[in-house]
């Protein structure tokens, strides 16, 4: 992160983008003093001598970062978030050089990062691609400040194994750090932070280890009757030493002249509290490091739920926020190189402990399949794996076990199929007066509108899986949070071309099915038979119906883009309200999304099924010409709102619109509180009533 702010920083003042004026008084800002070396007190010498090898908790805790780190593989994406297979650049981290692999080059990086806080390569370029890369040891190494005016960094101060030392450009390395706010040119590493309760812990085992050689025996001292002589009293040291320190003889009686007593001291509450005080320490480097002490082997709260989650938090709180970092680092310093249009990153895919358990899958799955939900989302939604096969988007009931084709259908059925019953050739939709009638009409209707639902939905469910797509990767390449919303929002409306697409094919088969079936019961003729003199036929293609549905269309894809990105917002809001990490933003909008595209995809797919549906039906009895008026068809079952059923039977003009506003049911002009999920229908009467 670091890296990009100094990156921008930097390209922003260049000399050559400054006006002279503005050169002569304008200098970078920093704590270091300009052309003169930044150096620290932690070396990796000596973090290693003193942390990483002389005390357990330090050396766990970074092979336990640096592990779970080194493991995980480097891939390269193209402009529209693609892996690059074989990519120059993965296949140089894979293999960065002749002694090192590519996971070792990334050990010796975390090391150097969890130690000292820096950690640098050097890329050995030929032409315009990096033939190898090294790691350069950091104590050898250190930054010197620009002194030129928009000018951030001079170069490295290099020294060299015979002691000379050498002023190297600033390209020559690329710097990896954990950042030092009161030192940006040189980072900090989370053991300078313990680094005091690692020496109180290396002090405590120290004391404890004196304390065992002296046979566990307390401090205390000899005291003598008589005023001793200087001779007599190097003698007693004399005999002390031999008898009494030496190993092979500490379990020997304490003999000590004449009048010698042994006055033995009180143990000191630090001794005392030995253990409780080491798991302290324990804790406070962990702490340091961010990690679960599970992993230092404090098992005072081990369960099995409390393992998997340290398992998790390791690469959620640790691994993926350090490989955030290099990420940064490396597509601002090593992408370039290879030309725009690429993005390095990481592929946690093959990371065990970030899996849910697959037990845990199936036992959710076998509650949704009773519940009637079909495979297919619960595959979505679960991410088990599955392969498509036959049926899978049907849900089944528990108990009789037959399609649940009320709610869902598959792709590759009618809505006549989907919905188990073919329509009554004999239905007649004119002047309908018994409740019988009526309730059948509705009845069948209904029917073919529920098997368009499942038909609509699958169509609308992949405009949902590419924006989250799109969206993902925006913000996978974006690091300021405050550009996050920005970057979704242009990501959302460039698939604004494909939502009006897809809407205006679906609204005009939704048209076009149920004005033919309308046209049919008013009298007109089957499409595929021969036309005749006498009778008429629907035409969906007409010039109402095509300025209905691009004008519908289009209102519908502004309001569904629009309710997206405002929950997009909400999502990236809340990440910043809980101080959330832009890649912890980014999986919980994939969550997001993959929680709800199911339930917003059906949700569309009725509200315009049932628009679609209402107009097709207008439409055809507006092009029959044998109808006068129209009347109000509320559902006929439990469902319905009350002030539908209050509707019930009202009886208006074709082209005037009903009491609530309504054209017709389910009429997107009018008010969303009564057309959305509408059900209701419209009957019609005949001129010559």
């Amino acid at each position: 992160m670091l890296e990009t702010m100094r990156g921008r920083l930097a390209d922003a003042i260049r000399p050559d983008r400054l006006k002279t004026s503005t050169l002569d008084r304008y200098r970078v800002s920093s704590v270091q003093t300009p052309n003169v070396p930044v150096y620290s007190d932690m070396t990796v010498r000596k973090a290693t001598r003193e942390g990483y090898k002389i005390s357990v908790y330090v050396y766990r805790s970074v092979r336990t970062i640096i592990q779970a780190a080194s493991a995980v593989p480097w891939i390269v994406l193209d402009g529209e978030g693609e892996p690059i297979k074989g990519h120059a650049i993965e296949k140089l981290l894979k293999n960065p050089n002749p002694e090192f692999s590519g996971q070792d080059l990334i050990e010796v990086l975390i090391a150097h990062l969890e130690l000292v806080g820096n950690a640098l390569w050097q890329p050995i370029i030929v032409g315009k691609s990096v033939r190898e890369v090294w790691p350069v040891f950091p104590d050898l190494v250190k930054p010197i400040p620009g002194e030129k005016p928009g000018e951030w960094l001079k170069g490295w101060n290099v020294t060299l194994s015979s002691g000379q030392q050498i002023l190297l450009p600033p390209d020559q390395f690329i710097h990896f750090q954990q950042v030092d706010p009161g030192n940006p040119y040189w980072g900090i590493s989370p053991l300078m932070a313990a680094a005091r309760t690692v020496d109180t812990d290396n002090e405590a085992q120290d004391t404890q280890k004196i304390t065992m050689q002296n046979r566990g025996v307390v401090d205390g001292v000899f005291t003598h009757e008589a005023t001793m002589s200087e001779e007599q009293f190097e003698e007693a040291r004399r005999q002390i030493r031999e008898r009494f320190l030496d190993k092979s003889r500490r379990r020997e009686p304490w003999v000590l002249g004449a009048g010698a007593k042994w006055n033995q001291m009180s143990i000191t509450p630090v001794e005392m509290d030995f253990i409780a005080s080491r798991l302290a320490n324990l804790r406070a480097i962990a702490a340091a490091f961010g990690l679960d002490p599970w992993w230092l082997g404090d098992r005072s709260a081990s369960t099995y739920n409390n393992v998997m989650e340290a398992r998790k938090a390791l690469y959620e709180d640790v691994v993926i926020p350090l490989l955030d970092d290099i990420r940064s680092t490396l597509n601002l310093k090593l992408a370039p190189i290879y030309g725009d249009g690429i993005f390095i990153t990481y592929d946690l895919s093959g990371i065990p402990a970030l899996r849910e358990d697959f037990g845990q899958k199936v036992e959710q799955a076998k509650t949704l399949w009773a519940m009637g939900v079909p495979f297919e989302q619960i595959n979505s939604r679960l991410k088990m794996g599955f392969e498509e096969f036959d049926g899978w988007g049907t849900g089944y009931l528990p108990i009789s076990t037959v399609p649940a084709t009320s709610t869902f259908a598959p792709e590759d059925e009618t809505p006549e199929e989907a919905s188990g019953e073919s329509e009554p050739p004999s239905r007649k939709l004119l002047n309908i007066e018994t409740e019988e009638a009526k309730a059948a009409y509705w009845k069948a209707v209904d029917r073919r509108r529920i098997g368009w639902w499942g038909v609509a939905s699958k169509k609308i469910r992949p405009l949902f899986e590419a924006e989250a797509k799109a969206v993902a990767n925006a913000l996978e390449k974006e690091s300021d949070l405050d550009k996050l919303e920005a970057a979704a929002a242009r990501e959302i409306q460039k698939l604004s071309t494909k939502w009006e697409e897809s809407l205006a094919s679906l609204l005009m088969a939704v048209v076009e099915d149920f004005g033919e079936d309308t046209a049919g019961n008013l009298g007109a003729e089957p499409k595929s038979a021969e036309p005749s003199e006498v009778k008429w036929r629907f035409d969906p293609f007409s010039a109402a119906s095509r300025a209905w549905i691009s004008q519908h269309g289009a209102e519908s894809v502004k309001t569904i883009l629009a309710t997206n990105l405002a929950d997009v917002r909400a999502v990236i809001l809340r990440g910043k309200e809980e101080d959330l990490a832009v890649t912890e933003i980014g999986r919980n909008i994939g969550q997001f999304y993959a929680d709800r595209s199911a339930f917003k995809s059906m949700r569309i797919a009725r509200t315009e099924v049932g628009a679609a549906a209402g107009f097709g039906q207008r439409e055809a009895a507006k092009q029959s010409g044998v109808v006068q008026a129209k009347t109000w068809l509320s559902s006929r079952d439990s469902r319905v709102r009350d002030s539908h059923a209050a509707l019930d039977g009202e009886e208006r003009g074709l082209n005037e619109r009903y009491s609530n506003g309504l054209m017709f049911p389910g009429d997107p002009s009018g008010d969303p509180a009564s057309s959305i999920n509408c059900r209701c229908l419209e009957t019609y009467v005949s001129k010559s009533r």
